[in-house]
């Protein structure tokens, strides 16, 4: 479905006002999704698209993503938390994984940035370093 310059323009309006700083307030896109449901402007279909990929995409950029080989105290997600919120600033959003194939370390994703301390990583780099020298 193309969404026309107008649509888009008046997605983005619409999702500027669901803005709180850096962080989406989930209330105002619940109350603006169903007004728009409700209402049923012109080319609402389009509207609703284009608003909703806007909102999705602010929320997984400010999503971070923590996988470690085992669970994590309350004292280090804290720690992981305060030091994550000091480098990108404000609110992110927050999802635990515990992945035993990382062996140990941690691995750390927010929107495109990945931060990789692993084990698992470090070995993989080691073993691709080993086949170029070997080469």
């Amino acid at each position: 479905m193309k969404i026309g310059k107008d649509t888009q323009n008046a997605a983005r309006r619409l999702f500027r006002l669901c803005m709180d700083g850096n962080a989406v307030a989930e209330d105002r896109v619940r109350l603006i999704a169903r007004k728009i449901a409700e209402r049923k402007p012109r080319n609402y279909a389009a509207l609703l698209k284009a608003f909703s990929g806007m909102v999705e995409y602010a929320v997984k950029s400010r999503t971070a993503t923590i996988q470690s080989a085992v669970p994590l105290t309350e004292e280090e997600r804290s720690l992981i938390q305060a030091k994550l919120e000091a480098r990108y600033g404000g609110v992110l959003y927050y999802r635990w994984e515990v992945e035993p194939s990382l062996l140990a370390g941690v691995r750390i994703q927010v929107g495109d940035d990945v931060k990789d301390g692993s084990v698992r990583s470090r070995i993989d780099r080691l073993v691709a370093m080993a086949r170029t020298l070997s080469n």
